[in-house]
């Protein structure tokens, strides 16, 4: 079979995701020195100084103007590589399930999967319990290039949570290419 997510994109996901906590945990260190050395002016004036308000408006301007960058960079940078981390961490090691169906096309249009960006392959599957044929999308993140596969040939491919694993093809009869 032919791996499609390996051990290396789980590592490179962590290295990422560590890497951009890393630069966050960096400015809120600078955000702290910055606002200790601020305190610690504020609290050596004398009282009723006319530098204390200055102070006090530069210090409470810039803990929101930081607080916003936090939510912003946590919930956008991070949260997209924490996702995509999850995403590749499920797929190797929870359940996966096989399925044999005929490759149909590429579908370049986007969908989510746990907030991960995801594009799909299409193929023709046949349902014992109805007994009908029906069209599976099985998702590949955005940022992976499809794999590649012939039109109309036969794949047996194992998916975790609609999203592509492994695949192989196989002839009409079951047996493996």
């Amino acid at each position: 079979m032919i791996e499609f997510f390996k051990e290396e994109q789980l590592s490179m996901a962590k290295a990422q995701r560590k890497k951009v906590l890393l630069k966050y945990l960096l400015t809120l260190g600078v955000y702290l020195i910055y606002a200790t050395c601020m305190m610690l002016w504020y609290w050596t004036l004398p009282y009723m100084h006319p530098q204390i308000k200055v102070i006090k408006w530069i210090l409470y301007s810039t803990s929101v103007l930081y607080m916003i960058f936090s939510y912003v960079y946590l919930s956008i940078a991070y949260g997209r590589v924490h996702r995509y981390y999850k995403l590749c961490d499920k797929v190797l090691y929870d359940r996966k399930e096989t399925y044999v169906g005929e490759f149909l096309r590429y579908d370049e249009s986007m969908d989510q999967k746990d907030g991960v960006d995801c594009k799909s392959l299409i193929f023709k599957e046949w349902n014992k319990y109805k007994k009908v044929y029906f069209e599976r999308k099985v998702l590949v993140p955005y940022e992976m290039d499809f794999p590649q596969i012939e039109q109309n040939a036969t794949i047996r491919y194992v998916v975790q949570g609609n999203v592509l694993v492994r695949y192989e093809y196989i002839d009409v009869k079951g047996e493996q290419q």
